[in-house]
């Protein structure tokens, strides 16, 4: 049963915005089992064949762990290069005139303060999946 939730595209639509969380009566953590769910299927490798948003998600937050900030330019390559390589290709013209004009940076640039946020986003990280674990805190305790 698990093999189908983890394979399956509907926790990649989650948009995490806690909307779910915030209005469950229960106090369950809704938002904070979604991010479990799509750590579980990237360990174990159970993810949709050809699903472009566990791409577009991990390499959203390689982006942000590396560089403090997503980069529009690398995002787009990373994850089209993963996903349809031939469709960079056709958008390549559009790219470099973009970039011509500065409306698109070809680098990224790191935030200052890096590692304080790795650290920071490290320790919540830890306290979310933490309750989601037996012996992490329940939702009356979080």
């Amino acid at each position: 049963m698990l093999d189908r939730v983890l394979k399956s595209n509907t926790v990649w639509l989650c948009t995490s915005c806690y909307y779910c969380t915030v209005r469950c009566p229960s106090g369950i953590k809704i938002t904070d089992m979604m991010y479990e769910l799509k750590r579980l299927g990237e360990d174990f490798g159970l993810v949709q064949k050809g699903a472009m948003a566990p791409v577009v998600s991990k390499a959203f937050v390689n982006m942000v762990d590396n560089y403090g900030r997503v980069h529009e330019t690398m995002l787009m390559m990373r994850v089209l290069m993963k996903t349809k390589p031939w469709a960079l290709l056709k958008m390549m013209p559009q790219g470099m005139k973009l970039m011509v004009r500065g409306r698109l940076p070809f680098l990224p640039h790191r935030i200052k303060g890096i590692s304080e946020m790795n650290k920071c986003a490290g320790a919540m990280t830890v306290a979310m999946v933490g309750g989601l674990h037996p012996g992490g805190p329940s939702a009356k305790e979080a």
